[in-house]
């Protein structure tokens, strides 16, 4: 006859067994979706409209795919018509720097290498780490502090160019993937904050999402650009990427921050730039130079110095 502490240990074992299951689970779609957003560098060089125009693109894409799987569930819409005004502007904020984000992500990758751009874009969670900080959020250990440190020594290694800082197009590429890094950060602290408020993900994302949508179609009406015009390789490119990067990319990890810590995810997303140099090197030839895999490296390196050695 089994005793019952047994079947006390049976049934927490199972349990264990299970969650670990379950958390294995959600850290293969959190690298799957790294892998998915790694593809965004290369649909980008294979696209050949402006950078402002792709980016209007790609978020009216994923915002029309949203559109029937949020408005047509009950529970998404009462949630809608029950949120405040203050957290509907909370959300379009986050649209705002979201549009930026891409925006300037794209022109960093048409103006400097794949490598160079991810890397610098990976700083995002440096800035996150410093508002943190300065808001009295988190504090910082000595060695986090010096992971900091090293990856901002990193990131200015990466930007350096064969003719000095002082190069034209490459350097222009290098600062806008750091503004595009900032751009990504803020929009990074501000979902953290209403999807702590227990917003649901595919609510949130839709409404981001298509404020992003709205603020970049707006930018192409005010722009000397236009909507059509470009060819129909740009309608695939923006549209594999709203499957790939956004739905299979960005919505996993938003998802994920339910089920596992987001220094894990932020952890796993720092490799995003290995699988973008590996797809720049066989489907472009692009050979990063010396100081941009010592660069990339060294970010890497800090980063996870950072993140190991960080006290909440």
């Amino acid at each position: 006859m089994e005793r019952p502490e047994e079947n006390l240990y049976i049934e927490q074992k199972t349990t264990d067994d299970q969650g670990r299951g379950n958390t294995s689970l959600v850290l293969a779609l959190v690298w799957f979706a790294c892998f998915s957003t790694s593809t965004s560098s290369v649909f980008t060089r294979y696209s050949t409209c402006p950078s402002l125009v792709l980016a209007a693109y790609r978020k009216t894409f994923v915002t029309l795919m949203m559109l029937p799987v949020v408005l047509g569930s009950p529970a998404y819409r009462r949630e809608l018509r029950q949120m405040s005004r203050r957290t509907m502007l909370w959300c379009i904020l986050s649209g705002f720097f979201l549009a930026l984000h891409f925006w300037t992500y794209f022109l960093s990758v048409h103006n400097t290498t794949i490598a160079a751009s991810q890397v610098l874009v990976g700083l995002e969670v440096l800035f996150v780490a410093l508002f943190m900080s300065m808001t009295g959020k988190e504090t910082f250990s000595r060695w986090s502090r010096t992971g900091i440190l090293v990856a901002l020594v990193g990131g200015v290694l990466v930007a350096y160019t064969k003719g000095g800082l002082q190069s034209g197009g490459m350097l222009f590429g290098n600062i806008i993937g750091v503004v595009s890094g900032l751009m990504l950060a803020s929009y990074s602290i501000i979902g953290t904050k209403v999807r702590g408020e227990g917003l649901s993900n595919n609510v949130y994302s839709l409404l981001v999402y298509g404020s992003a949508a709205i603020i970049l179609d707006l930018m192409v009406l005010v722009s000397p650009y236009h909507f059509t015009g470009y060819g129909s390789i740009n309608y695939l490119m923006a549209l594999l990427m709203a499957v790939f990067n956004s739905l299979m990319g960005h919505s996993i990890y938003n998802w994920s921050f339910k089920y596992v810590s987001p220094t894990l995810v932020a952890m796993i997303k720092i490799f995003q730039p290995v699988f973008a140099s590996i797809w720049a090197l066989f489907l472009f030839r692009e050979v990063p130079a010396w100081n941009q895999l010592a660069g990339g490296v060294i970010v890497i390196m800090g980063i996870i110095m950072y993140i190991r050695n960080k006290t909440e």
